[in-house]
């Protein structure tokens, strides 16, 4: 039984969670599961299926832009949550390969992921 591949896109700027290591570590217990962190800091530890994108919240910004043929209103990160349905178009490339993609925040502790997904 092969498992579905999948990534999760989290983009994050500014200081981190003091529960950040704990996030890191319910992501590794996900060994089958992919993250991609956009941030503009360094992440300490991040585990092998975590990938780091380094970005500033205005080079991130202006990537989502180029996707939109009107001028879009994201001044804050906050307002990232608005953009996620358009992931799939921003992230393309780094999504590419993958049966299915979503999207996350630093403020989740994970369990088994694909414990709670059907089988293919």
């Amino acid at each position: 039984m092969t498992r579905p591949s999948i990534r999760l896109v989290v983009p994050y700027f500014g200081e981190r969670p003091s529960y950040m290591p704990l996030v890191l570590r319910s992501m590794a217990r996900n060994p089958d599961v992919h993250w991609l962190l956009l941030t503009d800091r360094p992440v300490e530890d991040a585990p092998p299926n975590v990938e780091v994108q380094h970005s500033t919240f205005p080079d991130l910004a202006a990537r989502i832009q180029r996707h939109f043929d009107f001028e879009i209103s994201l001044e804050r990160p906050y307002k990232l949550c608005d953009f996620r349905p358009a992931f799939g178009e921003v992230f393309r490339e780094e999504l590419t390969g993958y049966d299915f993609w979503g999207h996350s925040d630093l403020d989740v502790i994970f369990g088994r992921i694909h414990d709670h997904l059907p089988s293919q």
